[in-house]
């Protein structure tokens, strides 16, 4: 009969993604980072893991966050002191992934530290550790496993992890405003030649009218033009407050605001 199998799997990165979901999403005050935490694919351990067969309602129970799966195991049997959590946890399926929502503690020292540092992408990746259910798994063509069911033990935040997907996905957070902040440039660009190009065109002298005899009646007035009613509505037009409004628009339509 098989038995269960631990793995402890660093793989995943930090979304940033796009993401996002926000990379880090403010909730009531709490600072939430998003990482994607396992998929489909193969493993360190040459495993595949069915991303549906994830069983998480004993970790959301309790929803540890370690560092580097310091679970404090070596420090009993050492006598030195162990490392406690750095913060809480929430895993949930999205798409084609395991996802975890991580809240560090703030009013710990060393979990503050590590926020830092994951904030400003020094580290990007957290580890799993899950085990493989007694009749769930069978060998595949790598030599490691196919699993259909896992139970996830524990979630760290990772130094190095050990997946070629532990990259970090870029987010709005990190390239996005930059991104809009290029678009709102170029738009002011534009907008700056083109009344530009219109003042050239407004100081253009007009051709002297040619004589002619007091007689005739002067030609009916012309009603204007609606180029004219719009240019006439941009006077005053300011193109760097514009690109500003544009760039607080662009920001909260991309954050679904």
């Amino acid at each position: 009969m098989p038995v269960p199998i631990t793995r402890t799997l660093r793989l995943s990165a930090v979304q940033k993604d796009a993401a996002t979901l926000s990379a880090v999403e403010s909730i009531g005050g709490r600072r939430v980072y998003k990482f994607r935490a396992s998929d489909g694919d193969f493993d360190r351990y040459s495993d595949r893991l069915n991303v549906k067969g994830w069983r998480v309602d004993g970790y959301n129970a309790n929803g540890v966050v370690l560092f580097n799966h310091d679970d404090g195991a070596e420090a009993a049997s050492s006598g030195a002191e162990p490392q406690l959590p750095i913060g809480k946890g929430r895993v949930y399926v999205e798409g084609d992934a395991l996802m975890v929502d991580v809240e560090f503690d703030d009013e710990d020292e060393f979990a503050k530290r590590v926020e830092r540092k994951v904030s400003k992408g020094i580290l990007n990746a957290v580890s799993v550790r899950y085990l493989m259910l007694p009749g769930q798994y069978r060998q595949n063509e790598r030599g490691g496993y196919d699993c259909d069911a896992q139970e996830l033990l524990e979630v760290s935040v990772v130094t190095i992890p050990g997946n070629a997907r532990a990259v970090r996905a870029k987010s709005f957070e990190d390239e996005g405003e930059d991104v809009v902040e290029r678009i709102a440039a170029r738009v002011v660009e534009l907008l700056d030649a083109r009344a530009e190009a219109k003042s050239t065109d407004d100081e253009e002298p007009e051709p002297a009218p040619e004589s002619k005899p007091d007689t005739e009646e002067p030609p009916p007035a012309e009603p204007p033009k609606a180029d004219d009613e719009e240019d006439d509505k941009a006077k005053g037009f300011n193109a760097s407050d514009a690109a500003k409004s544009f760039v607080e628009a662009f920001k909260g339509y991309i954050r679904g605001v």
